[in-house]
């Protein structure tokens, strides 16, 4: 079969980059619990990826921020499925992938019933290990979702953000013969808050569940956000460009 001979070819829309290095940063601190709450964590993880730049078609119109807000859209309806793919769990009432925040999140506006984060093991009607839905964002400002769930038990104020801010574009712009390597660099930053240090049970503990959130809870977050970053810095380019207004006309 002549079909079976054929060979898979992908072309890029623009020939991919030398990236900025991706600079990942990590950090947490706990919060003591108010009116006896339960004590929380704010975890905060930033890393810087690169976007080959596209200029000169008619298409091209953006400026650095644009993009930038358009892949802080993208990476926030991506971390809940990395979250998914990552520690292998079913991701329920989410809309379909690749059609970024447009594609039907649930809102917490409109009295949505939350996605879920569950073990194939445990369905319903037992509690998810995570909800989310979604809180909403601003011009230029972070993507926030709401946090529930057995992982946020006894935080009624647990939210995730995603936001990206544009750092500059660098290279040599393209020109009539030659494509350029103009990048645009975006730093990433993900921030997790209001996040109970550990569940209701740990407060039977002495401890206080200090010792469950230094050696599982947080070892594990962190290994899933510092992989959602480092997957960032590493496919963007592959699948996205900025394409940013002026440079020379095509056609």
């Amino acid at each position: 079969d002549d079909d079976d001979d054929d060979e898979f070819s992908f072309e890029f829309a623009k020939p991919p980059v030398a990236p900025a290095d991706i600079n990942l940063q990590f950090s947490s601190r706990i919060f003591p619990g108010v009116e006896g709450a339960r004590p929380t964590v704010e975890i905060l993880t930033a890393s810087t990826f690169s976007l080959p730049v596209e200029r000169g078609w008619p298409r091209d119109k953006n400026s650095p921020e644009d993009v930038a807000a358009s892949m802080r859209d993208v990476l926030a309806d991506r971390l809940p499925r990395f979250a998914q793919e990552f520690w292998q769990l079913e991701l329920v009432g989410a809309p379909p992938a690749f059609r970024g925040l447009r594609g039907g999140w649930p809102k917490v506006s409109e009295g949505a019933t939350a996605a879920a984060l569950r073990w194939s093991w445990l369905p319903a009607p037992f509690p998810p290990l995570l909800t989310l839905r979604l809180l909403g964002s601003e011009e230029g400002g972070a993507v926030r979702f709401e946090l529930g769930g057995l992982a946020c038990a006894g935080s009624a104020s647990a939210c995730i953000s995603i936001s990206c801010a544009p750092l500059g574009v660098s290279g040599a712009p393209a020109t009539a013969e030659s494509e350029g390597e103009e990048r645009l660099d975006v730093r990433l930053t993900t921030q997790l808050s209001g996040f109970p240090v550990a569940g209701r049970a740990w407060g039977f503990v002495g401890c206080g569940g200090s010792w469950w959130h230094e050696s599982v809870r947080l070892p594990a977050i962190r290994k899933v956000l510092e992989g959602f970053h480092s997957m960032t810095a590493e496919n963007m380019m592959l699948f996205y460009v900025a394409a940013l207004q002026g440079g020379p006309a095509r056609s």
